[in-house]
């Protein structure tokens, strides 16, 4: 299977490793001063090591390299679990634009010019369980691309595994190891979730044996963010580092790759993530989400999204990558149920012409709404943004029951139906076009596009 080069793909690779350069030359530099501290004794000649990141980060804006709507969005610094910096980048690529071609290209860059090697772990995070299998399927076929781009970087050392298979050290120091994993396997919100920070007894060559309690010790002391048994009823005074997965990757410093990106953006997913100690975090995302600052008892500062690629719809329209016709119909205000009426309007107005055609040809097609909503968890209702039960309150005031109600609703369908490949087809073989989509917005300063209804008919 052979891919067609795309103007914006080669544009955005480029950019990628003109920044993997400067990260390269910063980290030198940092990595120098961190040394000759590590040697000084005189506490008044220690300098303070830069964060280089962020240094690759203003370097790049002050020669006008970032995307120009993001170039007055000051970079959001990320630290691992240690309180090391992380470089991070964001690619925010429309759907349909090519975001995993463009993560597995971006590993050779990433491998070969910043890390000086082939070999390693990448942690690969999804959102759900159809991207999960669409990934695993393109990856572990030796004759796909996107496999081929990696055994290329690895030398055909590339090794494709899931959370529960066994993991040697030994095979990530011979191995590109690509591990797949669920967003909600990832974080610790329940039992489940919680077997990645279990000992598992197949975790092995990382950690001292169980009897070396001075290797313990001191391996607690090299990472402190290593989770240790509760030893509070035990006599002893040595910690005791358990064999989990999620031990494994505090050693390991994976690169991550966080496909839908704005989906990890809750203070649990977030700490959780760069908690794993990663040496690179790559988002992939259509639309990056810039978290605002919180006051009150527990502060937070802003967490905007570091895009260092932006591409643009019109950038895939012109490699003729958009295939139906758009008509647009944007709204002024920021009262998202206007919208929503409009889109309800619009949908009345297609079923029946559903109807008339089912009158003519003895076949009903369900025109399909989809909603765009800017929250969705049950802990994320904060009534400052749009919530998908905002939506669906307002569609049963509108008259729509459940019956009725629940399948227009993108929050039900985005994870099961619309991620299945077969059942999307499907929906591109609407004898009446394309579904609509509408994408709400609550105020101008929230980080979407304006609000509208794409009406994707022919």
């Amino acid at each position: 299977m052979a891919l067609r080069d795309l103007d914006y793909q080669i544009k955005a690779l480029e950019l990628f490793n003109e920044y993997l350069a400067e990260l390269a030359l910063q980290k030198h530099k940092a990595d120098k001063i961190a040394d000759a501290n590590a040697g000084e004794t005189d506490p008044d000649l220690i300098r303070e090591v830069p964060n280089f990141p962020l240094k690759t980060w203003e370097a790049l804006n002050k020669v006008g390299k970032l995307p120009h709507s993001r170039a007055a969005i000051p970079y959001s610094p990320r630290f691992d679990g240690m309180g090391r910096p992380v470089p991070n980048a964001v690619f925010k690529v429309p759907t349909g634009g090519g975001k995993t071609f463009l993560a597995a290209s971006a590993m050779s860059g990433l491998f070969g010019r910043y890390l000086g090697r082939n070999t390693g772990f990448v942690l690969w995070i999804v959102p759900n369980e159809a991207i999960y299998t669409q990934t695993k399927r393109q990856l572990a076929d030796r004759q796909h691309p996107y496999r081929q781009m990696l055994d290329v970087l690895s030398g055909n050392r590339t090794r494709l595994m899931e959370k529960d298979d066994r993991l040697d050290a030994r095979d990530v120091e011979a191995n590109l190891c690509v591990m797949l994993l669920m967003l909600q396997s990832s974080n610790r919100e329940n039992k489940d979730s919680l077997k990645m920070f279990r000992d598992r007894g197949d975790v092995q060559g990382f950690f001292p044996s169980e009897g070396d309690q001075e290797a313990h010790a001191l391996a607690k002391a090299a990472t402190p963010n290593l989770d240790i048994y509760d030893l509070t009823e035990s006599p002893t005074v040595w910690p005791m580092v358990k064999d989990s997965l999620g031990n494994a990757l505090r050693l390991i410093r994976p690169v991550v790759v966080m496909d839908e990106g704005q989906k990890a953006v809750s203070d649990l997913a977030f700490a959780t993530l760069y908690g794993f100690n990663p040496c690179f975090v790559l988002e992939l995302s259509a639309t990056p989400k810039d978290v605002a600052a919180t006051g009150g008892r527990n502060p937070r500062p802003a967490r905007p999204a570091n895009v260092l690629v932006e591409v643009k719809g019109i950038d895939l329209d012109r490699e003729g990558m958009i295939k139906m016709p758009l008509n647009l119909d944007p709204r002024e205000g920021t009262d998202w149920r206007n919208t929503l009426a409009v889109a309800l309007d619009r949908l009345n107005t297609l079923d029946a012409e559903a109807r008339r055609f089912q009158g003519e040809r003895g076949r009903y097609i369900r025109p399909i709404m989809l909603v765009q909503v800017e929250r969705t968890g049950a802990d994320q209702r904060d009534g400052g943004h749009i919530h998908a039960q905002d939506v669906k309150d307002w569609l049963r005031t509108a008259g729509l029951d459940e019956a009725v109600r629940t399948p227009h609703v993108v929050h039900q369908l985005a994870g099961n139906q619309l991620g299945n490949n077969e059942r999307f087809k499907e929906l591109q073989r609407h004898a009446l076009g394309q579904p609509a989509l509408v994408q709400l917005q609550g105020r101008p300063d929230h980080n979407n596009a304006a609000a509208g209804v794409v009406d994707a008919l022919a």
